[in-house]
């Protein structure tokens, strides 16, 4: 398989990037929050919900109202009642406006006035019922273990606090002490423990959370720079490809005494355009934004192929080249894959006119489709000793260009008889055969 090429590398960042972080379990969307805030936002909601709880469980308090008339002092219980409501509102509106996680002062002041309420309130109750009717305590007592859990984890002050709980029950029921004081205790101490072990889960997925968002907003910024590093590369291929096939030819020629015929004139309009592009706005050097002469063409960036491959013939026909194509797409591949293969087979024949010394007999064979493409230039020239040859020009530009697209190309040659290129996209699989540019 070809090795994926940077953009295919920044696509694939961007959405990883994209796709992590959509919606976590704190209700931050996409990566607009630091990792940071994922963790204020998840001990926020813990802290929340203790509130909830204990808004919830201050109701439970007015039930000994219903039994007045077995009261011992109901002014007791009325007082516990506005009390608590006092207390449940306080502590959740304390909750819901502080940020991050459950402060551990606002839990001891919960557990201290849980021990008052407890002591204090089951003296409204006849000694010998104050088991039974004050049990309804029960459930807004158990509150305090639970808020112990979430804000003070797994400490000597946080079992120290809950033993004081369990102490103050005690000693609230006595003289009515029966079996149900057990299974009374046994409530506060596992409630404090399932309360920790969920805040730790909780905890422990909301740095999971985090360290995926860290994560993707790193995959972020590697796309990011590989789309750089990929779109500079793209422009220096680009560069070259237009220094080295339309204006080092002119130079050459003309260095070398030749005669400007009519051919090389129009190449050398074409290359002055072209560089005017190029310097007077860097998105000229994008070759599907230029026409055949070298001009701006509004439809140049739909020509196929075909099209493409057919305007190099043309040029080159120009230069004298005898060249009997074949062609024939049934399918488009991707246009940086066109643009690779256009300018390679542009450099393979540029190099038969200045080293075959034979340009009677060239053949070019295109074929192709939208997943894979074959391009032969045979010529019947001089040819060479591909292991005397230093690569230049054309071998590290044009030819390697396309490789990074994931194609390949195979450079045979013999002395004289002649040179075949061959350019495959994508790359065939390895088959053990020898290298490239060995071999008959």
């Amino acid at each position: 398989m070809p090795a994926p090429s940077g953009q295919a590398l920044a696509d694939a960042g961007r959405s990883v990037a994209g796709s992590l972080p959509l919606r976590t379990m704190t209700g931050l969307v996409g990566s607009a929050a630091s990792s940071c805030d994922v963790i204020q936002r998840t001990e926020q909601r813990m802290s929340r919900m203790v509130g909830y709880t204990r808004a919830a469980c201050a109701t439970f308090v007015i039930i000994p109202l219903f039994g007045w008339a077995r009261l011992r002092h109901p002014w007791i219980a009325v007082l516990i009642v506005a009390a608590a409501a006092v207390e449940a509102s306080w502590f959740t509106w304390r909750v819901w406006r502080r940020p991050g996680r459950l402060s551990p002062r606002l839990v001891l002041a919960d557990v201290a006035f849980c021990v008052a309420l407890m002591l204090v309130g089951s003296r409204a109750a006849q000694p010998d019922e104050r088991n039974k009717i004050m049990t309804e305590l029960v459930p807004f007592s158990l509150v305090a273990p639970a808020g112990i859990g979430f804000g003070l984890g797994l400490t000597l002050l946080a079992v120290g606090a809950v033993a004081v709980l369990m102490a103050a029950w005690s000693l609230a029921v006595l003289p009515d002490v029966s079996l149900k004081l057990g299974s009374d205790l046994l409530g506060f101490a596992l409630w404090y423990v399932v309360a920790m072990l969920i805040a730790r889960e909780l905890r422990a997925l909301c740095a999971a959370t985090a360290a995926a968002q860290d994560e993707a907003a790193a995959a972020g910024r590697l796309a990011i720079e590989q789309e750089k590093e990929a779109e500079s590369l793209r422009q220096r291929e680009i560069t070259h490809r237009e220094i080295h096939d339309y204006l080092l030819p002119v130079v050459d020629h003309v260095a070398a005494g030749g005669v400007p015929s009519p051919a090389l004139v129009r190449e050398a309009r074409r290359g002055a355009q072209r560089a005017r592009r190029i310097i007077m706005d860097p998105r000229g050097m994008d070759p599907r934004a230029l026409a055949v002469d070298g001009t701006a063409s509004p439809d140049s960036t739909q020509n196929g192929l075909e099209e493409m491959m057919s305007a190099v013939v043309d040029a080159l026909a120009d230069e004298g080249l005898a060249l009997v194509p074949f062609v024939s797409i049934k399918g488009e591949p991707p246009a940086e894959v066109r643009e690779a293969l256009v300018a390679a087979t542009r450099e393979a024949l540029r190099n038969v006119v200045r080293h075959s010394a034979s340009t009677d007999e060239v053949h070019l064979f295109v074929e192709g489709d939208a997943d894979s493409v074959l391009v032969v230039v045979r010529d019947r020239g001089v040819g060479f000793d591909p292991g005397s040859v230093r690569a230049g020009g054309g071998m590290t530009g044009s030819y390697s260009a396309l490789r990074r697209y994931g194609g390949e190309t195979l450079v045979t040659a013999w002395p004289g008889d002649g040179t075949k290129v061959t350019f495959r996209w994508p790359a065939a699989e390895p088959t053990g055969a020898g290298a490239p540019g060995t071999g008959r």
